[in-house]
C-alpha cells in the first residue's frame, strides 16, 4: 500500500549507501538564484514532517548539496520530551566555535531502528546562509545545538553510529520503548535517566 503522505517525497538514503558517506559540495550564488531553488527547500521541508524527522539534510533525500533544515512544531513523536523551535534552514553553515558537552539520545533518519547515546559541545556558535541566501549567524544550546550538529554531519559524510564512543550507547528502538524494564544505571547513569528530546550533562 501507498503512503500518501511521502508518494510523491524523494525517498531516504540510508546508511552505508556512499552518496551519504562523503563531504557535500557547497551551494553556489547561481545554485540559490535558479528557478527551482524554493521547490527544492520546500520539498526538504516536507520531507522532515513526512518521515517523522526534527531536522534533515539534503543528502538523505538525494540531494547532493550543504543544506539542511530543523525545527519542531508541536509535540514529536520520536521525540516528544524535546521543547519546540521554529522551522529554520541553513545552506553553507559553519560552527564557528563551540562550548561545554552534554549528551542524549539520538536517532536518524538515515539509520532507522536505532537510538544511540551521542556527546556533543552544549552551546555552538554558527553561521551560514539562509533560504534566501542572505548571512545568518546564530547561537545555539540545548536540543536546538544537537539537532543543528548532528545535521551538520550529514555534510560531511558522518552519521550518528559513527559518533558512538562505546558499543552499549547504541541501542533499538525496540529496547529505548522497554525504557521501564533497564536495569538501574544502564547503559550509563545519564542514558539511564535522560529521555529523547532532553540533554544531560552526564554521561
Amino acid at each position: 500500500m501507498v503512503d500518501e503522505a511521502t508518494s510523491e517525497l524523494p525517498g531516504l538514503v540510508f546508511w552505508g549507501e556512499a552518496s551519504l558517506m562523503q563531504p557535500q559540495p557547497a551551494v553556489s550564488a547561481d545554485d540559490i538564484a535558479a528557478d527551482d531553488w524554493p521547490d527544492r527547500l520546500d520539498t526538504l521541508a516536507r520531507c522532515m514532517d513526512a518521515y517523522g524527522g526534527i531536522g534533515i539534510a539534503a543528502p538523505q533525500v538525494g540531494w547532493a548539496a550543504r543544506v539542511f533544515c530543523l525545527g519542531i512544531s508541536g509535540v514529536n513523536d520520536r521525540y516528544p520530551d524535546a521543547e519546540a523551535f521554529p522551522l529554520q534552514f541553513w545552506v553553507n553553515p559553519v560552527i564557528e566555535s563551540s562550548s561545554g558537552s552534554c549528551w542524549a539520545w539520538e536517532g536518524c533518519l538515515s539509520v532507522p531502528g536505532l537510538r544511540g547515546w551521542v556527546s556533543r559541545p552544549a552551546e555552538i556558535e554558527v553561521s551560514g546562509l539562509d533560504q534566501n541566501g542572505e548571512p545568518v549567524t546564530a547561537r545555539l544550546e540545548g536540543f536546538a545545538a544537537r539537532v543543528f550538529q548532528h545535521e551538520m554531519d550529514h555534510l560531511d559524510g558522518i552519521l550518528m553510529p559513527m559518533r558512538i564512543s562505546d558499543p552499549r550507547f547504541l541501542l533499538s528502538d525496540a529496547l529505548m520503548a522497554k525504557r521501564d524494564s533497564w536495569q538501574p544505571h544502564w547503559p550509563s547513569p545519564g542514558a539511564f535517566t535522560t529521555q529523547p528530546g532532553r540533554t544531560s550533562a552526564e554521561r
